[in-house]
């Protein structure tokens, strides 16, 4: 059965500015600088007159504020995974697997990003075992605008064939010919068109969630037809010539992992131009199930 779980919105949040003077500035380097000095406590070297407290005492103040907001964060995410929970069936989370948990998301500052945190936690109590490490320490790595480039893939992700991973669906290849001449055209969507240019790609396959090879599909068979699941939106394809081959993008494990975290949000944009573009070549039926497997 298809996920259809309350996406997770990812916002890159501005850092709030204080004005003294009614209107807006724009705030010079050397201010910016004072600003974060003061803010974590390291302005020391740079008041005009020599600091009260101890190098030392300094240092122990600055850990202890530290230490202060981790808890807060971890507070936080835990308040959030407490208030989606619909009574579901627990499970135990494994100890190290917590322990790792708690470690990374304590740094985690961005409300967005603690949902999304919030979320990791749910899901391994309600099913243990569900995000590896790997996927935790790839998520603490990446940035809001990261994970927006991630969230923006995750919602033209689709699953075809025998496996349920998701793939980023690019359009067709035909084969065709005549005297024995073969000629190929391909006919992609343009994924520029939903704020997933090639530099976007490109950015995703270096955290690892993509994999870096554009990948062709083993030739569509007439029957059975070939079920695509669209964000729970289920397609059939049923070539109307020989050699047609599917043109896809394929998420990595720990991509496919964050992508189901992210829940399902389909762009429907995306989805109109694609079924379109199947359309020429295809016979489409929308909304089918089907428990017959496929291999491409």
């Amino acid at each position: 059965m298809a996920e259809t779980r309350k996406p997770v919105v990812i916002e890159h949040e501005e850092p709030k500015q204080t004005n003294s003077r009614k209107g807006s500035y724009i705030r010079d380097s050397a201010s910016r600088v004072m600003q974060i000095a003061q803010v974590h406590g390291l302005d020391a070297k740079l008041q005009e007159s020599a600091p009260e407290k101890s190098l030392l005492e300094r240092a122990i103040q600055r850990q202890k504020k530290r230490q202060e907001q981790r808890q807060l964060n971890l507070e936080q995410i835990l308040k959030y995974a407490h208030a989606s929970c619909r009574d579901e069936t627990a499970g135990e989370p494994d100890a190290d697997w917590l322990y790792r948990f708690f470690d990374m998301a304590q740094d985690i500052h961005n409300s967005s990003m603690q949902r999304l945190w919030s979320q990791v936690l749910k899901r391994e109590i309600t099913n243990p075992g569900a995000t590896s490490m790997k996927a935790l320490q790839t998520l603490k790595d990446m940035s809001p605008k990261e994970a927006q480039t991630l969230q923006r893939a995750s919602s033209l992700a689709c699953s075809f064939g025998g496996d349920n991973s998701r793939k980023l669906l690019l359009g067709f290849k035909a084969q065709g010919g005549f005297f024995g001449f073969k000629k190929e055209a391909t006919n992609a969507v343009n994924l520029g068109s939903y704020q997933m240019p090639y530099s976007s790609l490109l950015h995703l396959i270096e955290l690892g969630v993509l994999l870096g090879t554009e990948l062709e599909s083993g030739e569509i068979e007439f029957d059975p037809a070939l079920l695509v699941n669209y964000q729970g939106k289920q397609l059939s394809l049923q070539p109307m010539s020989k050699g047609m081959r599917l043109l896809y993008y394929r998420f990595s494990p720990t991509g496919d992992e964050l992508c189901r975290l992210l829940g399902n949000k389909p762009n429907m944009g995306y989805y109109d131009q694609l079924v379109a573009l199947l359309s020429q070549k295809f016979t489409l039926q929308t909304d089918v199930t089907s428990t017959v497997d496929h291999t491409v």
